[in-house]
């Protein structure tokens, strides 16, 4: 029976363990997915407001 309960927490563990990582693997992949589009926002940005200054 211990043995059962041993295997059992680290099965839970474990299984933690891969939900926390891919979890993380995800949220940088999105944090690495949105700097492009930042660049391109701030890029953006500053023409129209060099446009506005010609004006």
């Amino acid at each position: 029976m211990k043995s059962f309960f041993l295997i059992f927490v680290v099965f839970s563990l474990s299984s933690c363990a891969v939900a926390s990582l891919t979890t993380t693997a995800v949220s940088t992949a999105v944090k690495v997915a949105e700097v492009p589009f930042k660049v391109v926002g701030s890029v953006l940005s500053d023409e129209e407001e060099e446009t506005e200054e010609e004006q």
